[in-house]
Formats: C-alpha cells, structure tokens, sequence
C-alpha cells in the first residue's frame, strides 16, 4: 500500500479535480476504507483519463485561429464514451496500448458496478433474476462474500489502476 500512496503522491495530474481524487484516495487508503478506496480508484482512472484527452486536445489547439471549450465538447460527444476516449490517446501515441485495455476492463468490471452500486456484479454473481433473488428464490450476495472480495481484490485492483496512470502521466510539451 505504501507504493501506491508514494505513486499518488509523486504523479503529475493534469488540471482540474484528479488531483483532489488521488488525495482522497490516499485518505482512504491510510484510514483502511478499502471498499471507499475501490469507488474512489475507478472513479480517478475515469476522472484522469477525461482530464487527459482534455489537457492534450488544449495543447494541440495552441496556434490555432479559433479555441473551442474542449471539455464541454467532449461532454456533449456522446458517443466519446471511456472507450473511445482511450482508443484516442492510444492512437495518438500518448498512452499505453497495454494498459489503456487493462483500463477498458477495470472499467467494466470495477468502475460500471461500483459507480452505479452494482456489487452482486462486481463479484460476478449477479446470474440470477433480481425479482427471484427478492423473492426468496434465488442467490443473494452475502455481507461476507462482498467483504471477502473487497480484502482480497480492493487493493491489486487499485494497485493496477494508479500503475496504469502512474506509467501515462500527463506529459509536457516544449
């Protein structure tokens, strides 16, 4: 755990409220709130990925006649979605090819579940009808299954996730 709070606190963050999130999550993590920890983590990846394809389309713009508010457009772009966003800086040589598809899945299997409060699909149980399981008739997720993953999953899964923003640091531009 010590690695990945010396990462956080060694990263360069691109402008804007990433660098909040890797203080809050250094807070979750020196406090043992490894399940905060995890929503926390997944959302920085989402956060500092935007905040890249942001900073990077600002720079490319210098020069040019007419600006455009880069981060509303990207907002308005809905089929810009996480995906599509780091195909961008892949294709643009500004971030890892390996580690923008490790992101991909972490996003799907991390961030879509817990930023959405989905955690019977976060542990990969949620086969069942929901109407079955709140009927009585089907497999509900357990207090302890769920605190079972978040010990043993929470913190390789954040580890992953600050390595692969650790590895794609915003860079400068002379």
């Amino acid at each position: 755990m010590d690695a990945i709070i010396r990462h956080l606190e060694s990263m360069r963050y691109p402008t804007g409220p990433a660098r909040y999130y890797g203080i809050d999550l250094t807070m979750c993590l020196r406090g043992g709130a490894l399940a905060g920890s995890l929503v926390v983590a997944a959302a920085l990846m989402e956060l500092y990925i935007r905040a890249l394809v942001v900073r990077y389309t600002i720079e490319a713009q210098r020069g040019w006649h007419k600006q455009v508010d880069v981060e509303l457009e990207i907002e308005n772009m809905r089929k810009e979605d996480f995906y599509n966003l780091l195909s961008h800086l892949v294709d643009a040589e500004l971030f890892s090819e390996t580690d923008a598809n490790c992101a991909k899945e972490i996003y799907r299997k991390v961030r879509i579940p817990t930023h959405h409060g989905l955690p019977a699909r976060l542990l990969g149980i949620s086969k069942d009808d929901p109407f079955r399981v709140l009927l009585g008739r089907g497999r509900a997720m357990s207090t302890q299954e769920f605190e079972s993953y978040i010990e043993d999953e929470a913190l390789p899964i954040i580890e992953a996730i600050v390595g692969i923003l650790f590895r794609n640091q915003v860079r400068e531009f002379a």
